[in-house]
């Protein structure tokens, strides 16, 4: 006698299984291929499984008085130091000359309080130095705030696929017309045999019939805000967009390429004319992802997006934008890095070049052609401001910076990042003010007026140089002479928006990584706030 078992035995084993799978750093990956270890469940069309190799082991994240303990030198791997003869010189500063050593999470302005991120090897040497310089553990001095960053990547890790199993399983408790399959030694799908599945499989067949399936879709998007996704599942979304909104999205395969060869796709969100052309109206620029960890950067802009095709012709607001506006979207800039975030080091940040000496990655967000390498950013390769070896020197930045200059009518750019909860204003590479303070200053304030009405969160609005000197940055080159000029000499409000959480909160203790349950909260609040900013700057452009 066979046994049917419920939805909920089958969701216990299933994350049961994916804790497991978590645990023993199986390499997992997406779409139901196959593991390292073990065949892996397949509830029709895959589930995204997360399991990371010991990267970020006994890695910490540590707040100390940087000027209090400047004098600690750190070495790079392979003993190598600063090089003349590769460019590779010294700051004068010799707290910028450690700094340059470590993953810089945040930075007051005196440098009193830094919170960085140490590699095993540096957090021993650190906790050596200090232990000779006879100065304790305590909050005054230093404080190691995580003492394993790989434990918190695992946890995200386990949180996310047992969110994805659990709305699989949903769906199919809903009666959706799917089978669970499994993945054999050869790579291919078979229908899952055995007591345990064959009873789920026959009153699934027995309801629906076996292969009798409508057509899927390509993501579900009444779960998809639940959870974050890798590249090729945010492709997909977009391409559903497109799907259910024809007559509002036109999606672009490719504006260009990454180091890595890997295409990086564009959308356009507007009102169509019934031949779907489009007519020439106002642009707003909104871009994700340019840094890699930065996962709810990523989040945002596919909320804004569902955001503002699903309420089309349903609120008023989002109407009238769209007829009179073209939302210009890149919600993915570096995908290699983004990529290496979900299969390798949660907390990678730069782009993959391989660069001269063993070093990997340049900071995109110093790579721009805007004021490049006058400070703000390095010019040693293991630094993660590393700004390159020239302007625009990496494919991500020539694709974007081109694809930019084309649209001409741009009104309005933000540039989503995380995490500090600031909303930053040109410039920064300057203390002087720019010509449009004033305008851009009343935007951001705005801006924080009215996430703040949302669910409370209080964000900072001031110019970028205001927390930290930055140039060859994105939000800066919107604003800048060159992108002016590509735009029919039209000056645009630009900002850098870092979302949640704040440095201060609890949530802020491993701040790129926002529990998934915020992504709705957060993609409300900034809801609130681009509803104001899309309709502000189109009625009223920057003059000048």
């Amino acid at each position: 006698m066979k046994i049917f078992l419920t939805i909920s035995a089958v969701l216990s084993l299933a994350l049961l299984t994916a804790g497991q799978a978590t645990e023993d750093h199986s390499q997992l990956v997406f779409g139901g291929h196959r593991s390292h270890t073990r065949p892996s469940l397949n509830l029709e069309g895959g589930i995204t499984k997360v399991s990371y190799p010991p990267e970020l082991k006994n890695h910490a994240l540590v707040r100390f008085n940087g000027r209090k303990h400047h004098d600690v030198v750190f070495h790079h791997p392979g003993e190598w130091m600063y090089l003349d003869e590769h460019n590779l010189k010294p700051h004068d500063d010799p707290l910028e000359r450690m700094l340059d050593h470590l993953d810089v999470w945040s930075r007051s302005a005196d440098s009193e309080e830094i919170l960085a991120h140490f590699t095993a090897h540096q957090f021993e040497h650190f906790e050596r130095m200090m232990r000779l310089k006879g100065v304790p553990e305590g909050k005054d001095d230093w404080e190691v705030v995580e003492r394993n960053l790989q434990d918190v990547a695992d946890r995200e890790a386990t949180q996310i696929t047992n969110k994805n199993i659990e709305n699989r399983l949903q769906e199919l408790a809903q009666g959706e017309d799917a089978f669970l399959t499994e993945i054999d030694d050869s790579g291919e799908e078979v229908e899952s045999s055995g007591l345990f599945f064959d009873g789920l499989n026959q009153v699934m067949k027995k309801k629906h019939g076996k292969k009798d399936k409508p057509k899927k879709k390509r993501v579900n998007l009444d779960t998809w805000f639940t959870n974050y996704h890798p590249h090729n599942e945010i492709k997909d979304f977009f391409l559903q967009l497109a799907d259910d909104y024809p007559e509002l999205v036109t999606f672009i395969p490719s504006i260009g390429q990454t180091v890595e060869g890997r295409d990086i796709f564009a959308v356009r969100i507007t009102e169509k004319e019934e031949d779907g052309s489009v007519k020439e109206k106002p642009q707003i620029w909104w871009q994700g992802l340019q840094h890699a960890r930065e996962w709810a950067g990523g989040s945002t802009v596919q909320y804004l997006a569902h955001h503002f095709t699903s309420n089309f012709g349903k609120k008023d607001g989002v109407t009238a934008a769209l007829r009179d506006v073209e939302l210009i979207i890149v919600p993915v800039m570096n995908i290699d890095g983004y990529d290496y975030t979900w299969n390798k080091n949660r907390l990678w940040r730069k782009n993959r070049r391989q660069n001269s000496l063993g070093s990997w990655g340049v900071d995109l967000n110093r790579n721009w052609d805007d004021h490049f390498a006058e400070g703000g950013s390095s010019a040693f390769p293991w630094s993660e401001t590393y700004h390159g070896p020239s302007a625009a020197s990496e494919p991500e930045v020539q694709a974007m910076q081109k694809f930019f200059g084309e649209q001409k009518r741009i009104v309005g750019a933000i540039d989503f990042h995380c995490y500090s909860q600031l909303v930053l204003r040109p410039q920064g590479w300057t203390t002087k003010p720019s010509i449009h303070e004033e305008e851009h200053k009343f935007v951001g304030d705005k801006i924080v007026s009215l996430i703040k009405s949302v669910h409370g969160k209080k964000y900072i609005s001031e110019p970028s140089i205001a927390l930290y000197k930055t140039t060859g940055a994105g939000s800066d080159y919107f604003y800048g002479d060159k992108a002016k000029a590509d735009n029919n000499g039209q000056s645009i409000y630009s900002y850098t928006i870092e979302l949640r959480p704040s440095d201060t909160n609890p949530g802020g203790r491993s701040g790129f990584i926002l529990p998934p349950e915020e992504i709705v909260p957060l993609g409300e609040e900034i809801v609130a706030a681009m509803d104001f900013f899309v309709a502000y700057v189109v009625a009223n452009p920057l003059k000048g």
